[in-house]
């Protein structure tokens, strides 16, 4: 006899039994699922603590690359022309005049009728300055020769313009290059392709720009002038008023390091505020909560280095400690420019001895510590990148403990669930055999009476 519900054959609740009896199994569970909620906590912690230690050390890489320092600065009065420097620029101040800009020659064929008759098919031969192009036209329309010149690369741009007369369209040739030498000329061994080519008409000359520098005259091909200026990229917009120049300063770009020193302390800062959300102790009494490190040996073990590494001297000549630059901590553990008026001083005027401070010779400045120290931490073998592979292993092996131990668990409750079949198949039996009895005993008794 087959029993499919627990406890027919029985009239016991063992369904309710079995339940218990499965929740009593499944709290084995609990211990480890427990660890593995706060391994995983531990190794998300410690995921945090890297990605801010990989934020400060960029901003000490920053501080520790030496290019950092030889950066200058442009100043320019007025929108005739913008400037940017290199590093091989020097400090000076020049009165710059701009009496005319390079253009691009620009020629206009005379009129047609329309865009799509045929004039003439061949060879057309487009040069500009000294580049010779040969291109074959196929298409003779004043369309069709617009866009041979245009997929040619000849250094030409074509276009039809409409002027509105009575022959409106006009083909428009210009020159990609600007300056005096780059003017275009057209040859073709068809009489009708030469013929609308030899009748064009400049409508922009080509030529130089002209401008002044502290007097001296300089000519240009391009708007675009490197070396006029050691250094300095000029980049022409606009001539300067009769009478009038355009003030261009260069300068070292002590902006640029002030930035980066306040982004070393942003960043540093940041990362203590990280390590403090992980550490930090919640709740009075009964109630106290850590966070996810809180007492990780690891984790002091990071403050203690990054702390030495700010607070020893740099080795070399010069500045030495941060508060010459104006820098301290405060008493809650962070960095603060404290003195600015200090911090920009030294980098008007002792800028060799900022680079001192933080570069020295790329390992002996503070960043370069900063750099070396935190690169050592995130390797595999380092204190945070050891931290994370163990606490990884111990999620992996968490895990398979809690596999098993769901196997082991399904496989006791189902154990529980065929003695309580067996259970109550035997009990079923029982009471039928009872049953049985019952009935003879009650029909033996009604014989005797009678």
């Amino acid at each position: 006899m087959a029993i499919e519900s627990l406890g027919v054959g029985s009239n016991l609740d063992l369904t309710s039994l079995l339940s218990s009896l499965k929740k009593s199994e499944e709290a084995k569970l609990a211990p480890i699922t427990t660890k593995l909620a706060s391994t995983n906590a531990k190794l998300s912690g410690f995921g945090q603590l890297q990605s801010s230690l990989e934020g400060f050390q960029k901003a000490a890489q920053k501080l520790n690359g030496s290019e950092l320092y030889k950066g200058f600065a442009t100043n320019v009065s007025g929108s005739a022309l913008t400037a940017t420097a290199g590093s091989t620029a020097a400090a000076g101040s020049y009165d710059i005049k701009i009496n005319s800009l390079a253009t691009a020659q620009s020629l206009a064929t005379a009129g047609r009728t329309d865009t799509t008759s045929a004039i003439g098919t061949g060879s057309l031969t487009v040069n500009v300055g000294d580049k010779s192009t040969a291109i074959d036209i196929t298409d003779g329309s004043l369309a069709g020769i617009r866009d041979a010149i245009n997929k040619a690369d000849a250094g030409v741009t074509a276009s039809i313009v409409n002027d509105g007369s009575g022959t409106p369209y006009r083909l428009v040739l210009n020159s990609q290059a600007t300056g005096a030498a780059s003017t275009m000329s057209f040859s073709s061994d068809n009489s009708d392709l030469g013929a609308l080519f030899s009748g064009t008409t400049e409508t922009v000359a080509a030529s130089d720009a002209s401008l002044t520098v502290n007097g001296l005259a300089i000519t240009s091909a391009s708007n675009t002038i490197e070396e006029a200026i050691q250094g300095v990229t000029l980049n022409l917009v606009e001539t300067t008023a009769e009478g009038a120049s355009t003030k261009l300063t260069v300068s070292q770009d002590t902006e640029s390091v002030k930035t980066a020193v306040e982004d070393f302390v942003k960043a540093y800062n940041a990362l203590a505020d990280k390590i403090t959300s992980l550490t930090k102790v919640s709740g009075e009494g009964d109630s106290v909560k850590g966070a996810s490190l809180t007492g990780n040996s690891t984790v002091r073990s990071v403050q203690s280095t990054l702390r030495d590494a700010m607070s020893n001297a740099a080795a070399g000549e010069g500045m030495n400690y941060l508060f010459e630059a104006g820098i301290n901590f405060t008493k809650d553990g962070k960095l603060e420019v404290g003195d600015e008026k200090k911090l920009d001083d030294a980098l008007a005027n002792n800028l060799d001895g900022m680079k001192g401070l933080f570069s020295g010779d790329g390992k002996t400045g503070i960043a370069a510590r900063l750099d070396t120290s935190i690169t050592q931490m995130l390797k595999d073998n380092g204190a945070v990148g050891s931290a994370k592979a163990g606490l990884e292993s111990s999620v992996k092996s968490l895990e398979a403990r809690s596999l098993r131990m769901q196997d082991t668990i399904e496989t006791t409750v189902e154990r529980y669930k065929k003695q309580f079949q067996q259970l109550d198949v035997m009990m079923s039996k029982l009471n039928n055999t009872q049953s049985y009895l019952s009935q003879q005993l009650e029909a033996l008794n009604g014989a005797s009476k009678d």
